[in-house]
């Protein structure tokens, strides 16, 4: 839903972040709406229909302090997940002995995975996501993004190439999927 960028810190971490021009562009777009709604205000006075755009600049203002980041850090190896709004934040920690591998997943959307009644149509888009598998056995993982296939797997590819490279962890990608056809 919102773009993602992969950068390398001066600290030598490397973070999967919201980017930045989105922040601004959110910071700008709630404070016109707010400006707009103050004029409006002060000429014709408080109606109830200002409260869709001061809804909307909130909403906008909140996406400026949204975090959805993960940050990997090879001198102290781990990889750490920080999600929430402003101060407000949960951290998930996982040590790189923790982790199995870094891996591209392609599935239909709303079709449970392993499943083989693939049925591709409007409804059941091509996606393909970033995991952290944990475990081969019990398959535990943790999905870092998830996007459409055709329109970003090739950039989810790159990203995860990036981030195995960086951290020393194998990266599978299944190729089954790729055979298919679910990403140019």
């Amino acid at each position: 839903m919102f773009p993602y960028v992969l950068r390398k810190t001066r600290d030598g971490r490397l973070v999967y972040t919201l980017a930045i021009w989105m922040r601004v562009f959110c910071l700008i777009f709630s404070l016109v709406l707010m400006l707009g709604m103050v004029s409006a205000v002060m000429e014709a006075g408080f109606s109830l229909s200002y409260l869709v755009p001061l809804i909307l600049a909130l909403f906008s203002f909140l996406i400026c302090f949204y975090r959805d980041d993960w940050a990997f850090d090879s001198r102290l190896g781990q990889a750490v997940g920080i999600f929430g709004i402003g101060p407000f934040v949960k951290r998930e920690v996982h040590r790189f002995d923790e982790i199995h591998m870094i891996a591209i997943r392609h599935f239909h959307k709303g079709i449970p995975e392993g499943s083989t009644a693939i049925r591709p149509s409007w409804r059941h888009k091509e996606m393909s996501s970033l995991r952290l598998v944990f475990d081969s056995e019990t398959g535990g993982y943790v999905n870092i993004e998830i996007v459409p296939a055709r329109r970003g797997g090739l950039r989810l590819e790159t990203m995860a190439n990036a981030i195995a490279g960086y951290t020393q962890l194998p990266l599978d990608i299944d190729k089954q999927a790729l055979e298919r056809g679910l990403r140019r």
